[in-house]
């Protein structure tokens, strides 16, 4: 059921094979239920900062200053690097963002990316590099096929966001051995090792329905296969819609997935197990957390990590964040949540 842009699949996962899938309603800065170096992979899109009000008082990104959304994400990494094997991989889909110029007094584009390699590296990870993707715009998009600046005329023209980074990062010591048939069923061809471990990635992102921003479902199929063996773990700390999920189920991969928004159940459980979710043995079990992050957990945690972010921009003014369009990924179609 997977996407097949670019490469074909190699091979299909065994009907012996097992897998489980959890879906966490929780807030992914304390991850609490899933146990140390206990997962293989990490794959996900985080929130924009200022993009979309989710409606969740623990979410991320949106009332946030710069700076809290910084911190915030960097609460989430490191408890990647908690949960996630030595030898494994983290892989951040995040895209540069720009904002107008009511926020900072002028125009200027956001590279969220350089904060997390600064900080993923300072916990603990290898920067493996990145992956430039290169995707056709589903919404009508502010950094995508919108033509903005001094058009036609020079000097002042714009770059239209119409890419998106995949940070690789991979966690100091050695990776757990597959056995002999994980790896004869996790084989990757020819064509797919040279499509996938290009630094360029072309292939369309997913149109968008009930979900901001949602990354298509070949994003993390490939991810999979570069970076896992069957029967192995997936994390997405920030679940969304469930495409991850989806990718793993298909893949013959266990997943662990984190959203704060229980309004995405439906369409969770709709994409991992279709029509007839009885059908499915391995159908999301679903796990509704009364956790809650206290501020003063978070200050403490903060300093304790080698650095706290600080940005060092003045903002020109406080601006309401429900008045503003920021970034690569806004429709302006107001999708429901």
């Amino acid at each position: 059921m997977s996407r097949t842009n670019g490469a074909q699949t190699a091979n299909v996962p065994s009907e012996s094979t097992q897998t489980s899938h959890r879906v966490i309603i929780a807030d992914s800065r304390w991850m609490t239920e899933v146990d140390d170096e206990s997962v293989h992979l990490v794959v996900t899109s985080p929130p924009y900062w200022q993009l979309k009000d989710y409606g969740h008082e623990g979410q991320i990104g949106f009332d946030d200053s710069y700076e809290d959304y910084v911190n915030n994400l960097n609460l989430v990494w490191d408890e990647c690097r908690r949960v996630l094997h030595p030898g494994c991989r983290l892989c951040v889909n995040i895209g540069d963002q720009f904002a107008r110029s009511v926020y900072y007094g002028r125009y200027k584009v956001i590279p969220i990316r350089t904060e997390i390699i600064k900080f993923c590296e300072a916990i603990g990870f290898d920067f493996m590099g990145s992956i430039v993707w290169r995707k056709v715009t589903t919404t009508n998009t502010t950094g995508g096929a919108v033509i903005m600046g001094s058009y036609p005329y020079p000097r002042n023209g714009i770059l239209k966001i119409d890419y998106e980074h995949i940070l690789l990062f991979k966690k100091l010591g050695d990776a757990p051995k597959p056995t002999s048939e994980q790896k004869q069923a996790s084989k990757l061809t020819d064509e797919e090792w040279n499509t996938y471990f290009s630094g360029h990635w072309n292939f369309p992102g997913e149109r968008q329905d009930k979900h901001l921003a949602m990354f298509p479902e070949e994003l993390p199929r490939r991810l999979l296969k570069m970076f896992t063996f069957t029967g192995e773990t997936v994390l997405d700390p920030f679940l969304g819609s469930g495409t991850t999920s989806l990718a793993a189920r298909n893949l013959g991969r266990s997943s662990i997935g984190y959203e704060v928004n229980t309004e995405f159940l439906p369409i969770i459980r709709q994409k991992v197990c279709g029509e007839n979710p009885c059908l499915f043995e391995d159908a999301p079990e679903i796990i509704v957390s009364e956790r809650h992050v206290d501020a003063d957990d978070r200050e403490a945690r903060l300093r304790e990590f080698p650095y706290c972010f600080h940005d060092f921009v003045k903002v020109a003014k406080q601006v309401d964040p429900r008045t503003m369009i920021f970034g690569s990924k806004i429709s302006n179609s107001h999708l429901p949540r």
